[in-house]
């Protein structure tokens, strides 16, 4: 097995391409907290939408610095003993920090970006002023983008 960095045209590239991802904030007293949801990355930031209260709020309230992780098992590879067992993955880490974004014009873009997206080329009804307002968008500014992937010796 090899491991190795992507460049960050892939990582970005596979932010891009996969659709769940894990976001880690932490409280006031620094308790972890990991998220699983659904995301985008649009314009250099990532998004996701959620309900307008919730820990993960109040966590980003209280401290807006984040870890989002997305990953991606490409191949399992079994050995004759356990230690010999192992996966080839792929993976990317941003860092930054995160807010809600306020302004209901962004909101709604956001929101119908983020509809395209998981519509996958199926028709659907472009959202509202109204119903954006129902739900919050977060927008998480990138500080840093790390990936990795473990790959086979000969690819």
């Amino acid at each position: 097995m090899a491991q190795e960095q992507l460049p960050h045209d892939k990582a970005i590239d596979f932010l891009t391409q996969e659709t769940v991802g894990h976001l880690a904030t932490c409280d006031s007293a620094g308790h972890p907290y990991i998220t699983p949801l659904n995301y985008m990355y649009y314009q250099g930031k990532v998004y996701f939408h959620c309900a307008p209260e919730g820990r993960k709020l109040d966590n980003l309230a209280a401290n807006n610095r984040i870890c989002f992780e997305v990953s991606r098992i490409d191949k399992t590879v079994f050995g004759p003993v356990a230690c010999a067992c192992s996966t080839r993955y792929t993976s990317v880490l941003v860092f930054g920090t995160a807010g809600v974004v306020e302004d209901i014009a962004r909101k709604i873009e956001i929101l119908n970006a983020l509809t395209e997206k998981f519509a996958a080329g199926r028709p659907f009804h472009p959202l509202n002023a109204k119903a954006a307002a129902r739900c919050t968008v977060v927008e998480i500014a990138v500080a840093s983008i790390h990936g990795k992937r473990n790959v086979d010796p000969e690819a």
